[in-house]
């Protein structure tokens, strides 16, 4: 069974911030236990069993953040009881509090410091954490940060390709798709098949000119490590769970050819049910 440096305690309410602390920790290189990391793990396991022996046992901290949700609801009851036995029993600083609200939590002395989370942002938090665990805040790389993300499934963004090192997030769970990009022109961009969530790229012919247009996605050529997709053409991702994306490239902007910023603008839509045609999604 693994080991963590630092588990995560919440309630669902608090997930948005939490998953933010958490993959900022894991961009930091933190051994963390966030439970949707774990999803395929867990599956079918004893929950109780499990999440009392990382809680009690298999974790260097366990960071508890507190609200009224997580005081009342079954499972965090069971994690804060598993989490404050070995700190009660330890007298040590394992349990690091932070507060949604000023809820009482049972079994915790009155007296223990904490932070509010209002009052920090989750990479903030997540490399105080670092620094309580007794890592470097410096140690890794400046451009080890969580790049950006949309966790829906189909729509249009736009971001900076130059920075975090023009990775962009789309998608969720096994439907997520890091992708990644770099400068080309202004009527060109590189799409990389170099993150690791990502099995391989292609494109599309010029003549498929609507995502939904897509189809046979799976006999497009992802031979090549790079793409380079005009301004108006779609590129197909495949990622490591069998799932494709269809990318349309519908903006760019270069810094160095008259625009004040590196922008890309694309759409995009991700097939949920496993086939590579697109069709069926046209709304």
């Amino acid at each position: 069974m693994p080991n963590y440096e630092v588990a995560l305690s919440f309630a669902g309410e608090q997930r948005g911030y939490v998953e933010e602390v958490a993959r900022a920790l894991h961009a930091l290189d933190v051994a963390v236990f966030y439970d949707q990391f774990e999803t395929v793990r867990l599956w079918g396991m004893d929950l109780a069993e499990e999440f009392q022996r990382i809680y009690e046992h298999g974790s260097g901290k366990v960071v508890m953040f507190i609200s009224k949700e997580y005081i009342e609801k079954h499972w965090t009851r069971h994690e804060r009881r598993s989490a404050l036995s070995r700190h009660l029993r330890e007298d040590a600083e394992y349990v690091l509090i932070v507060r949604f609200d000023s809820s009482d939590v049972p079994g915790l002395p009155g007296t223990a410091a904490f932070l509010e989370a209002g009052d920090y942002q989750p990479f903030e938090l997540a490399s105080m954490i670092t620094e309580k665990l007794g890592i470097s805040p410096f140690s890794g790389k400046a451009s080890d940060v969580p790049a950006p993300r949309s966790t829906a499934l189909s729509g249009e963004v736009s971001f900076d390709y130059s920075a975090y090192n023009g990775r962009y997030v789309i998608g969720r769970g096994n439907l997520e798709f890091e992708t990644a990009w770099s400068k080309a022109s202004d009527k060109q961009i590189y799409v990389y098949n170099d993150p690791n969530s990502i099995n391989g790229v292609a494109l599309c012919s010029l003549e498929v000119s609507n995502l939904w247009e897509v189809s046979n996605a799976a006999a497009l050529d992802f031979t090549s490590r790079a793409r380079d997709p005009r301004v108006g053409q779609i590129a197909v991702l495949r990622n490591i769970h069998g799932f494709y994306v269809a990318i349309q490239v519908l903006g760019i902007k270069d810094d160095t050819r008259g625009h004040d910023e590196d922008e890309l603008h694309i759409g995009y839509v991700i097939q949920p049910d496993g086939s590579d045609g697109f069709s069926s999604l046209q709304t």
